[in-house]
């Protein structure tokens, strides 16, 4: 339902986990992405249509991921706090200036998301944040969150996104700015956080809410 706002939508948000959509709504995402207009995709959407149609009126894509999104999802390491090391994540030195990185802090961000493997990524991408480091007994370095603009559209994707983040003003941030720049909008070097009066930028690290549940 809702769905038929899709062809006048200025920007396509895909935030959901191996799905099968009617194959109407389906047709209305793949114009959406030939005709050029910007995705914004967070955690699973890199794998948002890879399952199996349960009949003929649903389709999937299994190709979005590399094909819109330029990632090569593979799973994930399983790192669940706190019985295991959180995702600590850190902005590319060499992208720091890029836009969606404003207001957003340079130093490692620590996130209760477990780390998705994503190596083998699109040459297209534009990395903007790795996690580099051990993780399960694993040396590794992951790109986390991207930006693609290959084929003339603008694509943000990143892995992080759990329910957990979505309490933290540092990914909220960074949400905010892949939003705008997919836009082609501005990005202010600073907001308001919420429930505060004064704008200025986010706290650095990323903080477990008291209470929260663990979520995939």
């Amino acid at each position: 339902e809702g769905h038929e706002a899709i062809p006048e939508a200025d920007l396509l948000f895909v935030s959901v986990r191996r799905r099968t959509p009617a194959k109407e709504m389906m047709a209305m995402i793949r114009r959406h992405v030939a005709a050029g207009k910007p995705v914004v995709g967070i955690r699973t959407a890199s794998h948002a249509f890879a399952a199996t149609p349960p009949s003929d009126r649903y389709a999937s894509w299994p190709e979005f991921d590399a094909r819109v999104l330029g990632g090569n999802y593979r799973g994930h390491y399983g790192n669940k706090p706190p019985k295991d090391p959180p995702t600590h994540v850190m902005v590319v030195p060499a992208a720091a200036g890029h836009p969606v990185l404003t207001g957003v802090p340079g130093e490692t961000l620590v996130s209760t998301s477990h780390l998705y493997r994503n190596r083998g990524a699109s040459q297209e991408i534009v990395p903007l944040m790795v996690m580099e480091g051990r993780v399960k007994g694993q040396e590794t370095i992951e790109p986390v969150t991207w930006v693609n603009t290959s084929e003339g559209r603008r694509v943000f994707y990143t892995s992080l996104g759990n329910r957990r983040d979505f309490e933290l003003p540092a990914f909220r941030r960074l949400l905010l700015n892949g939003t705008l720049w997919a836009l082609g909008r501005p990005v202010p070097p600073t907001v308001a956080p919420r429930g505060a009066g004064e704008a200025g930028p986010v706290p650095g690290r990323f903080q477990k809410p008291a209470g929260a549940e663990a979520v995939e």
